[in-house]
């Protein structure tokens, strides 16, 4: 399936299209990252069960790439390391896996793959995140509250109203209008 990117097209048609194509995705949800620093390091620490009682993703991975979310490179070999461990805004989706992203200096990045990004968890309670998780998937919530220790959120949605407890790379800083 192709997604159509034009303008003059139906916001809700171009969504379906899209999340339709993304359902069939090739498997890459995520990618081992090298760990770059103790508290980047986002990965379960068992197979399939977590011991924080918080939920952890699946085995099954799947392209999680959406415009205004704000994502932190960690490739060093990424436009020769210049922009690792930086984060940087994404614009664009060019197709489910890659993207164009802005950098805090406000340089276009083309053609970012998203095995080389990891999804960013505001600090303060009360920004926006973007849920990806299946059950909750696209949704913008509100942070209520952040376990850096179990690496998990809990964010309520701001349509529905409803608690979430999501992993830290199920939910990435939203940095949008929320009211789009």
């Amino acid at each position: 399936a192709v997604v159509s990117t034009q303008s003059t097209g139906n916001k809700e048609e171009y969504l379906r299209q899209r999340d339709s194509y993304v359902d069939d995705a090739p498997d890459v949800f995520a990618v081992s990252k090298p760990n770059i620093k103790k508290e980047l390091k986002r990965e379960p620490k068992s197979n399939g069960e977590s011991t924080n009682n918080c939920p952890i993703r699946s085995s099954k991975k799947k392209a999680w790439l959406h415009r205004d979310l704000k994502v932190r490179v960690v490739s060093q070999e990424f436009r020769k390391g210049k922009y690792y461990c930086k984060k940087v805004d994404i614009v664009d989706i060019v197709d489910p896996t890659t993207c164009t992203c802005r950098s805090e200096s406000g340089k276009l990045l083309e053609n970012v793959p998203q095995d080389i990004l990891e999804t960013v968890i505001p600090r303060k309670a009360g920004s926006l995140v973007m849920l990806l998780d299946k059950d909750h998937r696209w949704q913008v919530a509100e942070l209520a509250d952040k376990d850096s220790k179990k690496e998990c959120i809990v964010a309520v949605t701001l349509i529905e109203k409803e608690a979430v407890t999501v992993s830290f790379s199920e939910a990435c800083q939203y940095v949008g209008d929320a009211m789009r």
